[in-house]
């Protein structure tokens, strides 16, 4: 297996950075724009997954209904707050080791992309600077939301790279699940076990070089 045939697709928040709390508060206040009640729990069930979803599942915790326009309206109040509480990020809100393991990526000739849930992944790279070691950053409305691997289908398409000849870093258990299942290499990251092939506790810690072994030997 040639090296350059393999990519390397990072989910961006949990991973190369964390953007939560942001998505959180613009929830939070879109919802009490709107009169919502929202409870912590509700907020949680926002993280990770895309915008339309996390409203259904605000919506579902408050017992509240909505028509497609204010449900609209909300969502774009949301990505408005949104970009507004990004507009502040830098590169020191990359996580440790984020630069190198991309910057490693790309010098052993590794493709790369992003595949996150957020319609602001590009914005929040660009805010990052890391936007240059990136060579494709996928839009979900093209995909099946996650926890579908669709998303990291469309980047191996993209890259022109198998699904097998992919590693997929990745902070969420049914995302992992379902990256395995369709013959994916899998890194998690994060405290909890995640059923990933390998898994580090933060970005600063993964080996690629060991990765890529273990993807050509399996």
């Amino acid at each position: 297996m040639r090296t350059g045939s393999i990519a390397a697709i990072f989910d961006l928040d949990g991973v190369l950075t964390s953007t939560s709390a942001r998505h959180e508060q613009s929830w939070a206040e879109a919802a009490g724009r709107f009169g919502l009640p929202v409870s912590e729990m509700a907020l949680k069930a926002t993280r990770s997954v895309p915008r339309a979803s996390s409203l259904a599942a605000i919506l579902a915790h408050a017992g509240v209904a909505m028509d497609e326009g204010q449900r609209n309206a909300l969502m774009a109040f949301k990505d408005r707050r949104y970009q507004e509480l990004i507009a502040g990020l830098g590169p020191m809100d990359a996580f440790e080791g984020a630069r190198e393991a991309l910057e490693t990526c790309r010098r052993l000739g590794l493709k790369t992309a992003v595949a996150s849930a957020s319609m602001n992944a590009r914005l929040v790279l660009e805010r990052l600077e890391l936007i240059s070691l990136v060579e494709f950053v996928a839009d979900p409305r093209d995909a099946t939301p996650k926890p579908s691997a669709e998303i990291y289908g469309r980047c191996c398409a993209a890259l022109g790279v198998l699904a097998r000849n992919s590693i997929c870093i990745e902070d969420g258990a049914p995302m992992i699940a379902n990256l395995r299942a369709a013959e994916m290499y899998t890194v998690g990251v994060g405290h909890e076990p995640l059923g990933a092939d390998e898994q580090v506790v933060r970005i600063a810690e993964w080996d690629v070089v060991a990765a890529l072994g273990r993807l050509r030997a399996r």
